[in-house]
């Protein structure tokens, strides 16, 4: 059992090495403020049910960009509490992580004909759960009330808000376990390129 948690513990140690080297790359944080501020706009957007969608197709232009611009600022806590901030920006967080590093190790792997769609359906079936379980953690609005409320007919928001926690940790779990598991192949990846570039470097007798 020591042994498994030593594992364990060092397979986080060394995919959270990766993160950090991946994250010494330019490209890295291009993609990844793309999908943070992307998904977790979405994030906000939805926090309400379809409220705030169909009130987002309903205005002009300008409106369109007011509730976007609204929902960008609370990403950042803007107008939110710390308890309605926090989820969206966690998963905004983790998702972003994930999908630059498999952007990173999808062009490794090119180099190396080598592709893996395992990663990919991983961060999708998250941002698929974190979408559905998107909602305001004080209020118990999410997008699956509507749902909810078509089956029971009375207290259905304390249900929903309860289902949708559950999604929500169901999908922070996933994209916990899938960065470690990039984190640590970007690792290898950087290692090895590390000992052959100095393999390389080597004069030759």
């Amino acid at each position: 059992m020591k042994a498994k948690i030593a594992k364990w513990c060092d397979e986080w140690r060394m995919a959270a090495l990766g993160i950090i080297l991946s994250t010494r790359k330019p490209k890295f944080w291009v993609s990844f403020l793309i999908v943070f501020i992307v998904f977790g706009t979405l994030l906000n957007l939805l926090s309400d049910g379809f409220g705030s969608i169909n009130l987002f197709f309903a205005l002009d232009f300008g409106g369109k960009i007011d509730i976007l611009w609204t929902n960008f600022l609370a990403l950042f806590g803007v107008g939110r509490t710390f308890l309605d901030w926090l989820m969206p920006f966690a998963l905004a967080l983790l998702q972003g992580t994930l999908i630059s590093l498999i952007i990173f190790i999808w062009k490794k792997r090119i180099k190396n004909n080598r592709t893996k769609s395992s990663d990919i359906q991983n961060a999708g079936i998250a941002a698929t759960l974190a979408l559905l379980g998107s909602g305001c953690p004080t209020c118990g609005t999410a997008l699956i009330t509507p749902i909810i409320s078509s089956i029971f007919s009375s207290g259905s928001y304390a249900i929903a808000g309860t289902i949708s926690g559950i999604i929500t940790i169901i999908a922070i779990i996933i994209l916990l376990l899938s960065i470690k598991k990039v984190g640590l192949e970007a690792y290898v990846i950087i290692k090895d390129e590390q000992w052959r570039k100095k393999r390389d470097d080597r004069p030759k007798e």
